[in-house]
């Protein structure tokens, strides 16, 4: 099935927290924010996942350099996110991608103006539910987050590159870029292969940029 591109982005500590033990996740500087907002440029959608979106409630728009926003769009299995939420209020396409859920539980979706993408039961199938997102036009997905999300993207070879900002912190527990049920690193464990890194606001956060080599669906 055809794919869209698909790139991870997203800001860590040094031991590889997205947020602490308390939830706290301001680790950007800057230049990180710029670049976060150049690939938002260049991206067709930007995803986040349910938690990230209850969490952070993000705008998921264009605003620190020129050039237009993407659709933005969450990933949503239980419809947790409130039609309330700014990824659905402010103007611009949206998108939900969720499981089986009737007509009720959609409409107040739908009335917002909200794409609804269903594949799967239970939980997303996320194969399925990027095949859709490729027959509807999308060909570069920009992913930020969560790390339930980042796992099981790059867990069934959906990710193509993975962007990660390194910034001078250590929280020692909290959310790691990666959650999941994990490789066994015996048998199994996803290969990737750095394609760059750039120093940003004066040295102190390094951006690497990872090329993933498996496991990686075609596209």
């Amino acid at each position: 099935m055809p794919r869209p591109y698909t790139v991870i982005f997203s800001t860590m500590t040094i031991d590889g927290r997205i947020a602490s033990k308390t939830g706290y996740s301001r680790l950007s500087c800057w230049e990180d924010f710029e670049l976060q907002h150049k690939i938002r440029a260049a991206s067709d959608i930007v995803i986040v996942g349910s938690g990230t979106a209850l969490i952070d409630d993000p705008k998921l728009t264009v605003r620190r350099v020129p050039g237009r926003s993407p659709m933005r769009g969450v990933v949503d299995s239980k419809l947790r996110v409130p039609p309330t939420a700014q990824i659905f209020q402010r103007p611009g396409a949206v998108l939900i991608t969720t499981s089986g859920h009737g007509p009720g539980e959609l409409e107040p979706y739908r009335k917002l103006g909200v794409t609804i993408v269903q594949a799967g039961v239970e939980r997303v199938d996320l194969a399925g539910a990027w095949s859709m997102l490729y027959d509807m036009g999308v060909r570069r997905v920009m992913v930020e987050g969560g790390g339930h999300l980042n796992f099981a993207l790059l867990r069934e070879g959906l990710v193509d590159e993975v962007w990660v900002t390194v910034a001078p912190y250590v929280f020692g527990a909290g959310v790691s870029v990666f959650e999941g049920p994990g490789f066994d690193g015996e048998n199994e464990v996803a290969r990737l292969r750095v394609k760059e890194i750039v120093g940003l606001c004066g040295g102190g956060w390094v951006n690497i940029r990872f090329e993933v080599l498996y496991p990686r669906r075609p596209l």
